[in-house]
């Protein structure tokens, strides 16, 4: 089944868009203190309020109406998050700097002069868990990926850059991610602008919106990660 594609010129007036985290708890009958259990299983949900102008609202009801109440998923960006403020400072731009070049195949200059191995642009190298690698990084750099921005690891799945790391001399760094990866990410540039979530409506109630004269609706959908 076809996959629908959010329009971005579709905001909403207010969102809810994060990452519910799977957690079991254990409290004591005495004191009810206990222990919390991180439990696999986070994922993402939204809530978007929309209050069309009155000449989209058949539009947008035709819209809602492919949505099938959550049969059809849909391609959903985090509107708050719509560009990332990382730098993804390239390993080529540092020795470009510094007047140093690298060879793929590991050669010499014949007088000596040193070159890098680890040259590049970012790319995203592996990653497991929560876990994500990436080669090709400027050395040193802390502004690589922030933490607060998404990355899209593969389409339709994008993670939350809880924690970043400072590339070391071979352009590699470990950033941690939420939610946890489901499969292994796809080779390649990161995506940190426009990152979309493969999600789906909880409810078939989506066209359910109350209406004031002069035809004023708003609509609230919830939203939550397709598996």
């Amino acid at each position: 089944m076809t996959t629908l594609d959010w329009p971005l010129d579709l905001r909403p007036v207010e969102q809810v868009f994060h990452v519910r985290t799977q957690t079991a708890q254990t409290p004591s009958a005495l004191s009810g203190a206990g222990a919390v259990l991180g439990r696999r299983g986070e994922h993402w949900i939204a809530e978007l309020i929309l209050e069309p102008v009155q000449g989209r609202l058949p539009w947008l009801e035709a819209l809602l109406a492919q949505h099938r109440g959550g049969a059809v998923e849909v391609l959903l960006p985090d509107f708050v998050r719509l560009a990332g403020h990382g730098s993804l400072a390239s390993f080529d731009a540092y020795a470009a700097e510094i007047g140093a070049t690298s060879f793929e195949d590991g050669t010499m200059f014949d007088d000596g002069t040193a070159f890098f191995e680890g040259a590049g642009t970012p790319v995203i190298a592996g990653g497991c868990g929560q876990r994500l690698v990436l080669t090709g990084c400027r050395p040193g750099a802390a502004d690589v990926l922030l933490p607060g921005d998404l990355v899209q690891t593969s389409p339709g799945r994008g993670h939350l850059i809880a924690v970043t790391g400072t590339p070391d001399q071979d352009g590699m760094v470990v950033i941690e991610v939420a939610p946890a990866l489901r499969s292994p990410p796809l080779p390649g540039t990161p995506v940190t602008a426009v990152c979309k979530i493969l999600m789906r409506l909880t409810s078939g109630e989506a066209l359910a919106n109350p209406t004031t004269p002069f035809l004023r609706s708003r609509y609230r959908l919830s939203f939550v990660e397709a598996p």
